[in-house]
């Protein structure tokens, strides 16, 4: 391994942990909180769960989560500072944010709303697959395609 391979390392996977952790954030701040689509457990039907102090906790603990996750990236952004001086090291980064956080929401609509079944994105809808699959595909796999996109495309002269 090179002195610049370490770096990179650390970059890229800076970028995939920050990424998944600000798309767990907007997750749970915009759906938990703010519109209270959902909580992280209320899909779950035993008698404990039903209560709204449990459905909260579960929500914090999953924010906890997320701040572990971020911290990793940001101490993994730390110590491989060096390779942003590289060219193209900050477009590297953007596009790692990007395929992360659309990984979060691959990750949620797949293991959590279907596989886990613990919740679902509108969980007070007849129908909510459509729902599932809409933000998956707006929040999840454009971002990754974005991020993609971004790291396949050499930089603009000049840049």
């Amino acid at each position: 391994m090179t002195a610049i391979a370490a770096p990179s390392r650390r970059l890229r996977w800076s970028g995939w942990l920050l990424g998944f952790a600000l798309g767990g954030f907007y997750d749970g701040i915009l759906l938990h909180q703010i519109l209270q689509w959902h909580h992280l457990l209320l899909g779950v039907d035993a008698a404990p769960f039903r209560d709204v102090r449990v459905q909260v906790l579960a929500d914090g603990l999953f924010h906890a989560l997320m701040y572990a996750i971020a911290l990793a990236g940001g101490w993994l952004l730390w110590r491989g500072r060096a390779a942003l001086d590289a060219a193209g090291a900050g477009r590297g980064l953007v596009a790692d944010l990007l395929i992360g956080f659309g990984a979060w929401h691959v990750v949620d609509a797949v293991l959590f709303h279907w596989v886990l079944a613990i919740h679902r994105l509108r969980m007070d809808v007849a129908e909510p697959l459509p729902w599932d699959i809409g933000w998956l595909v707006a929040f999840g796999l454009l971002p990754i395609a974005a991020g993609l996109l971004l790291r396949r495309r050499p930089p603009a002269p000049g840049a």
